[in-house]
């Protein structure tokens, strides 16, 4: 038997990753609200502390974790950036880019392979392959960085501009009947993650890798139940920092 896993938050994407685990023999203690962690601190050592909480709660769940285990966090929610975890002296902290889904009553699905970078990154990309997800080792940070400005992009521009299309639209209608809208929308999503990052992208780059991404499910739908968050906290963001992002704010006038 191997070492055990924590996973810190079990919804559907953490029940994901705990059979995953489990599939590759690792013991799995999950971390619920009632769990008291400094006692599961003391009685296990485990390989890694996988955090699977919402991405509005990821900051608590970073500060819960114990100091003896800040050599061994993995992260995975979306809008994640290196500064949502800096702050918190984790060490050669892990973190994979999820692009599959897993709602309940159904299956997982994949969209494409799910890139991953960090000490522990080859567990989960491992263990997720016993289960049938493809996931891959990305070869240094500015790599992990490039996937993590990519799913950002396609998660923020595809749910906001569905805020200002036709209900029910999917990405395939995005990319065919408002690719005006998608590419401004993508243009200030991108300038805020210039700004969150201090670094510069390649436009076109990205542009490319979210159609890949759109033709890994063409049906999936733009606005998901966060889209109106994701919308908010973007502009608080772009307040926060003085940038303009006009097409963004036209939306969120127009909602």
């Amino acid at each position: 038997m191997k070492k055990p896993i924590v996973v810190l938050g079990i919804g559907e994407l953490g029940s994901v990753f705990a059979r995953a685990f489990l599939k590759n023999n690792h013991p799995v203690y999950p971390i619920t609200r009632a769990t008291d962690i400094d006692e599961l601190k003391n009685n296990i050592d485990p390989e890694l502390i996988l955090v699977c909480t919402a991405e509005g709660d990821l900051q608590s769940a970073l500060s819960s974790i114990p100091s003896a285990w800040k050599d061994r966090v993995a992260m995975m929610q979306n809008e994640l950036l290196p500064r949502d975890w800096e702050a918190h002296n984790f060490t050669n902290p892990t973190v994979i880019s999820v692009w599959f889904e897993k709602k309940k009553g159904m299956d997982s699905k994949v969209l494409i392979p799910s890139p991953a970078y960090g000490s522990k990154a080859k567990i989960l990309t491992d263990s997720l392959a016993l289960i049938d997800i493809p996931a891959h080792v990305v070869a240094d940070d500015d790599a992990l960085l490039f996937e993590l400005v990519l799913k950002n992009l396609y998660i923020l521009t595809t749910n906001i501009a569905g805020l200002a299309i036709e209900p029910g639209a999917n990405v395939d209608d995005l990319r065919n009947n408002h690719l005006d809208l998608m590419r401004n929308v993508s243009k200030d999503v991108l300038t805020l993650q210039t700004q969150l990052t201090g670094q510069s992208f390649d436009e076109h780059q990205l542009e490319q890798g979210m159609i890949k991404a759109f033709e890994g499910d063409l049906a999936h739908g733009c606005m998901g139940r966060s889209a109106p968050a994701r919308l908010d906290r973007a502009l608080e963001l772009a307040n926060e920092f003085a940038i303009e992002v006009p097409t963004l704010q036209k939306i969120k006038d127009g909602i």
